[in-house]
């Protein structure tokens, strides 16, 4: 699912609208620009780096590995799986879960988690801002080979990383959220669409980092409605549910769904 707009265009708007500012339009980058996160929230003390799933996220060797390791479960008596159904993570034997995590774990980690994570440490250098805590922003955004609470639950894991010393091996990234704003997903069990607005935190704790992703959710919601004219009635759902959540067309009236890192790392 290719979608035309960049994800910038469609965000940057919204982040506007509450009193954050383009890093871009801070900074004058002259003619050798760094490698800065794209927005900061003075007033929350945030930096925040926005990164999408796009349609070809992974590119062809992930297809390659992925159907490798389709055949490998088969020869080793694991699992069929015919034609193209796509996996489905939770209903896997956990030695093949885990061989899912380790092919998807690393482009995640060497293309969003990594990069998000210098670009969040250089923007506090260059703002004056040490003391800021970092906020990656992840949108589905064309992506469908991962499901939405397999997203999640992929951060939330690789986010735990740390080096040997016991320190955090992403020590510029505070929290994450997932959202899928152009691509709404749906209830099998009840039909019902749905947008995602799912956190995980490095530090449960942070009552603070907490507050203000629940206060920028219920704001991302009033600006969807106002600039789409959309209703998204907030809904509650079980864990269970939400493990079933997929991707899906548009719809009129797409309710928002709130996750938090518990129900990605009880999965």
């Amino acid at each position: 699912m290719k979608l035309q707009q960049p994800l910038q265009s469609f965000i940057d708007p919204f982040i506007k609208s509450c009193d954050g500012e383009l890093v871009a339009s801070i900074l004058d980058s002259g003619s050798n620009p760094p490698k800065n996160a794209d927005y900061v929230f003075r007033l929350a003390g945030v930096i925040a780096e926005l990164k999408g799933l796009e349609e070809a996220s992974f590119g062809e060797s992930f297809q390659n590995k992925m159907s490798a390791l389709v055949e490998s479960w088969a020869n080793r008596g694991l699992g069929i799986i015919w034609g193209t159904q796509r996996v489905d993570l939770a209903q896997l034997p956990p030695v093949c879960q885990q061989e899912v995590l380790d092919v998807i774990g690393k482009p995640l980690q060497r293309n969003i988690l990594a990069k998000a994570n210098q670009q969040i440490r250089a923007t506090k250098e260059s703002l004056k801002l040490p003391d800021a805590k970092g906020l990656l922003m992840v949108a589905s955004d064309g992506n469908e080979d991962l499901l939405p609470m397999d997203v999640l639950f992929f951060f939330w894991r690789i986010l735990q990383k740390r080096h040997a010393d016991g320190t955090p091996q992403y020590s510029s990234i505070d929290a994450l959220l997932y959202f899928n704003p152009r691509m709404p997903a749906v209830l099998p069990s009840t039909g019902q669409p749905a947008l995602i607005w799912g956190i995980a935190l490095r530090q449960p704790e942070d009552q603070q980092m907490l507050d203000f992703l629940h206060e920028l959710g219920d704001a991302f919601q009033r600006h969807m409605e106002k600039t789409t004219g959309t209703l998204f009635p907030s809904v509650e759902v079980e864990d269970a549910q939400y493990r079933e959540l997929r991707f899906a067309g548009v719809s009129r009236r797409v309710p928002r769904i709130d996750a938090n890192y518990e129900a990605a790392k009880d999965k």
